[in-house]
């Protein structure tokens, strides 16, 4: 088994938190009129929760990568395409078909899930592990 870089990991995490929250300020407005909530700076806790939560999805990405031996970038995003249709997007559409989602939202966060699934496979395709003879 391929090793797994952690620094690429703990770059990856930090990348897609600061990667949504520009997306998120972009788009706010739309999220905040689709919720029907104000627009409000998350608390710090908000953002130490997801930050844990990327780490833990760019971890499971590292080994899955490592796991099939996806070696080349153009491997690693088709593989990340694949589980961002077949997880991301599916489990979130879910919520549009039984919980009266709404469907500007499923494309909101589908868009910062596809955004961030590249982002990961990226780096970690890039910054790979230092192998040893």
């Amino acid at each position: 088994m391929n090793r797994i870089n952690y620094w690429a990991v703990g770059a990856a995490a930090v990348v897609t938190v600061v990667a949504s929250a520009v997306y998120y300020m972009v788009f706010g407005g739309v999220w905040a009129s689709l919720r029907g909530v104000p627009t409000a700076a998350p608390q710090p806790w908000e953002l130490a929760g997801q930050l844990g939560r990327n780490l833990i999805e760019v971890l499971v990405m590292a080994v899955l990568l490592s796991r099939f031996q996806i070696r080349t970038r153009r491997e690693a995003v088709g593989f990340g395409l694949l589980v961002w249709l077949g997880f991301q997007a599916m489990m979130i559409a879910g919520s549009v078909l039984h919980e009266s989602y709404p469907v500007g939202l499923y494309v909101l966060h589908v868009g910062d899930a596809l955004m961030t699934t590249l982002l990961v496979v990226f780096i970690l395709s890039t910054w790979r592990p230092a192998t040893s003879s």
